[in-house]
């Protein structure tokens, strides 16, 4: 068994016992009794959770629904900018083929 263990256990079965008792009974100096004391007091000590009030909650939640909204409509944007490309070359594609159909007809005497 450890030193700290060693302290911890007898500090659990004499609760009363001074520093300077733990550190003879179990053969270290005193300093290191209390650090050790400390450091498990320290470990024993549990986060307390935050009260939410229902204000907050309501906040939280809207906070929650705009940026789902916002998700949603940068989605949105993102399908219409990618279609806008799409009629873009569409756009050009046309072009090409009126500016070719216009060479053909230019080229075309009747």
């Amino acid at each position: 068994m450890t030193k700290a263990k060693n302290i911890r256990e007898f500090q659990k079965a004499n609760p009363t016992a001074s520093f300077d008792g733990i550190a003879v009974a179990c053969g270290v100096n005193k300093h290191y009794v209390y650090q050790v004391l400390h450091n498990a007091k320290k470990k024993a000590v549990k986060a307390v959770k935050p009260v939410v009030s229902e204000g907050q909650s309501i906040l939280r939640e809207e906070i929650k629904r705009l940026n789902e909204d916002l998700d949603g409509w940068r989605e949105l944007y993102l399908s219409a900018h990618q279609a806008l490309g799409q009629l873009e070359q569409d756009v050009i594609g046309y072009r090409a083929v009126i500016s070719y159909l216009q060479g053909q007809l230019d080229g075309i005497t009747v």
